[in-house]
């Protein structure tokens, strides 16, 4: 099975729709020519997109340029979240035994609470650890821990007005 999944760290971060489509497209080896009329589109109106000469493309031809080029639609048009889709026939055996199961969950608060404890195993467990897609704070140092505030009427404060007072 061939997957054309590569770490995030590996793909360039872009400003433009264009220059996805351009990166993507020679990633994917597709030509101009021919991804514009899998598309349903002709092909000015790709290489409008692509050199930035096109503000507002069709939505209809924006989700057909990210479907023929396996992105997500998100991603290809605002660059955001994960590049490229997943098919459930792309999983092992063991990947979709995980995603059933979450999907099998009642509500958002146990689907939180198995995350938590999927990355929680992960971070115990990793060969490497680092970033990861399940810890991808890895680099950051923590927050330093603060002091709450005192307490309205606490001694701290008390003790402060009685020095002024003096």
């Amino acid at each position: 099975m061939s997957r054309h999944h590569m770490g995030m760290d590996q793909i360039p971060s872009f400003t433009t729709v264009g220059q996805r489509l351009d990166w993507w497209m020679t990633r994917r080896k597709r030509k101009q020519t021919e991804l514009a009329k899998a598309a349903g589109m002709a092909q000015s109106a790709l290489s409008q997109i692509i050199s930035g000469r096109s503000k507002a493309p069709a939505a209809e031809h924006m989700l057909r340029l990210a479907k023929e080029l396996q992105l997500s639609p998100e991603y290809l048009v605002w660059g955001e979240g994960p590049p490229e889709t997943l098919h459930f026939s792309q999983l092992s055996g063991l990947e979709a035994q995980l995603v059933m199961l979450f999907r099998g969950l009642p509500d958002d608060a146990k689907r939180d609470a198995m995350l938590i404890d999927v990355n929680d195993f992960h971070n115990r467990h990793a060969a490497k650890p680092g970033v990861s897609a399940a810890n991808p704070w890895a680099h950051v140092a923590p927050p330093p821990t603060m002091s709450p505030p005192p307490k309205p009427g606490s001694k701290a404060k008390a003790k402060g007005k009685a020095d002024a007072d003096h």
